[in-house]
């Protein structure tokens, strides 16, 4: 390994009249350097002897029957440990999809809710306008009837409507 301690007992002060502790920092410097050494002696000597002592293996053929014959379970067993291990991460999902649908749903009916305030308001806006030209008309046409030179009423006739009548 590399030497790094060289030159750090000669530090110059830093400036400020102290000096660094160089004892300390050389030590942790060799704990650093041992250390690494002991990591990789460990790591030789295991990967020498997994090299040279390779765990035993049976032949091909082993291998295939172990493989391909599996212990047969019971089916409510089998069933109980597919639920064991789906059930949190399907739980969680619904969970998840039930808070989303429920979002969902309520700023929908934020919208409709909008919406029909929205009708609502027009309605009764389109109803006042309708009444008020309604009420224009009916003064102005009481004015009209005021105003007419006979007074009598619509179209300026004096009497009462006579009524006509063919042929007789």
């Amino acid at each position: 390994m590399t030497d790094n301690n060289a030159g750090r007992s000669e530090r110059p002060n830093n400036g400020n009249g102290r000096s660094d502790s160089p004892d300390l920092i050389d030590d942790a410097l060799r704990l650093v350097d041992s250390l690494q050494r002991k990591l990789l002696v460990a790591g030789v000597k295991r990967g020498v002897s997994a090299v040279t002592n390779p765990p035993p293996k049976g032949d091909v053929w082993e291998e295939a029957i172990r493989v391909e014959t599996k212990e047969e379970r019971p089916p409510l067993e089998e069933f109980v440990e597919i639920v064991r291990k789906s059930a949190p991460e399907v739980a969680g999902h619904l969970g998840r999809a039930g808070l989303s649908l429920a979002d969902a749903v309520g700023r929908t009916w934020g919208v409709v809710e909008r919406s029909f305030e929205q009708g609502r308001e027009e309605a009764a806006r389109a109803r006042q306008e309708r009444e008020d030209r309604e009420r224009a008309d009916r003064e102005r046409d009481a004015q009209a009837r005021r105003e007419s030179p006979s007074g009598s009423g619509e179209g300026g006739r004096g009497g009462a409507d006579k009524q006509v009548t063919t042929g007789e």
